[in-house]
């Protein structure tokens, strides 16, 4: 007996394959630092001999720096992104993020950088002798300043202010750099003391802490006012301290 072809079952739809999608592989650690030192080369500029990766990184990260510490100046740490230092250094937005990790290893460099500054300022000065002319010599360094625009002065006294309140994540850097310059200080008055130069009934901590609060409140009040005459507060401030640690015949 013939079967009517509609009462046969059906018969079942062909599987579809499962279509894979084509996976882009995340680029590798390499791929990206090549690509930041294409980048740092562009910022570099294409005039003269072709620098090295090393010579890159450090005209990078030093334009980098120099780009933070006058955002800092101008508008403060805390408002300052890392995507416009770099802009404003003339690289990528990413960059910094790149070189120095977050915001706060940049800031941290930035502080370090500015003590580094200071002591080639120093440096640069006539060697002086240990204990009281090393004091004076510090004294005349704080009214050293070879930058007319006072960015240095300004972002340190900026972030210092910052470094107080709460929650700040420039607390520890901003302590650890007013620890150092407190000990030099405090280093160069005990050696006073041991050569006979400087009284010793003087507490060298004490006179340390004293001392550098006045000069930076000093370098605030220029800032501030802007019309300071800074040779006769430099010249008044090393005659207080021949008057006040220096042992008197």
């Amino acid at each position: 007996m013939p079967v009517d072809a509609s009462s046969r079952p059906a018969a079942p739809a062909p599987r579809k394959r499962p279509v894979r999608k084509a996976t882009v592989p995340a680029p590798s650690v390499d791929a990206e630092t090549e690509n930041m030192d294409a980048e740092m080369d562009e910022g570099a500029g294409g005039g003269g001999a072709r620098m090295t990766q090393a010579e890159r990184r450090a005209l990078a990260e030093r334009r980098i720096l120099d780009a933070a510490l006058e955002l800092v100046a101008r508008r403060g740490s805390v408002r300052m992104t890392l995507a416009e230092v770099g802009e404003a250094a003339g690289y990528s937005r990413g960059l910094p993020a790149h070189r120095f990790g977050s915001k706060t290893g940049l800031l941290q460099r930035v502080v370090l950088n500015i003590g580094a500054r200071f002591e080639a300022r120093r440096l640069a000065l006539p060697q002086h002798r240990p204990g009281l002319d090393a004091v004076r010599s510090l004294v005349s360094t704080y009214f050293v300043r070879d930058d007319t625009r006072w960015i240095e002065t300004r972002a340190l006294l900026v972030m210092m202010t910052e470094g107080f309140m709460e929650d700040s994540e420039l607390n520890p850097y901003i302590g650890e750099y007013i620890r150092s310059s407190i000990s030099r200080l405090e280093q160069h008055i005990r050696d006073g003391i041991a050569l006979g130069e400087i009284r010793a009934d003087i507490d060298p901590t004490t006179a340390a802490t004293l001392l550098l609060g006045a000069l930076r409140g000093v370098l605030h009040q220029r800032l501030v006012l802007g019309d300071l005459r800074l040779d006769k507060v430099r010249d008044l401030a090393i005659q207080m301290v021949d008057r006040t640690l220096a042992v008197t015949d």
